[in-house]
């Protein structure tokens, strides 16, 4: 519950997990800990975090959902958001950081195959009528290909 509530917090306020980790003087890497649930932030962190995203900490943590007012309409007040946005969004998420390294850079060709690759495997997928179940993370399979 506090991973998602805070990522939208967050995103409700227009900041990076970069930008957010600048305002409670920690590390990206730490916003990303706790917004893909690997851990948990200590009592002082999490009054910060409430403080700038402007929410309860009982909202973050799920006892209330009072909250959820204002981060509703300040997503809506965000209105359209930059391509460059996007992609942070991505960027910021292990998992499709990994997914997506190298693809800007790759040749239009290279991106080609790619999508073309994609294509096939969701047609795949559709067709043996593939349940979604939780594979490994992008990023699992690259520290267990790392140990080997």
């Amino acid at each position: 519950m506090l991973s998602q509530r805070l990522r939208t917090a967050r995103k409700a306020k227009g900041l990076t997990q970069e930008e957010l980790a600048e305002r409670v003087r920690t590390t990206k890497g730490t916003i990303s800990n706790y917004e893909n649930n690997h851990s948990t932030p200590p009592n002082d962190m999490l009054m910060q975090l409430a403080d700038i995203l402007e929410v309860t900490t009982d909202w973050l943590l799920g006892r209330t959902d009072d909250g959820a007012a204002y981060v509703a309409t300040a997503s809506a007040q965000a209105g359209q958001r930059s391509l460059d946005e996007l992609l942070q969004e991505k960027i910021d998420d292990p998992d499709d950081y990994y997914f997506l390294d190298g693809y800007l850079e790759a040749s239009e060709e290279e991106k080609k195959e790619i999508r073309r690759y994609w294509y096939d495997l969701k047609k795949q997928w559709k067709t043996r009528q593939v349940r979604e179940t939780r594979p490994p993370s992008l990023f699992d399979i690259t520290e267990e290909l790392k140990k080997n």
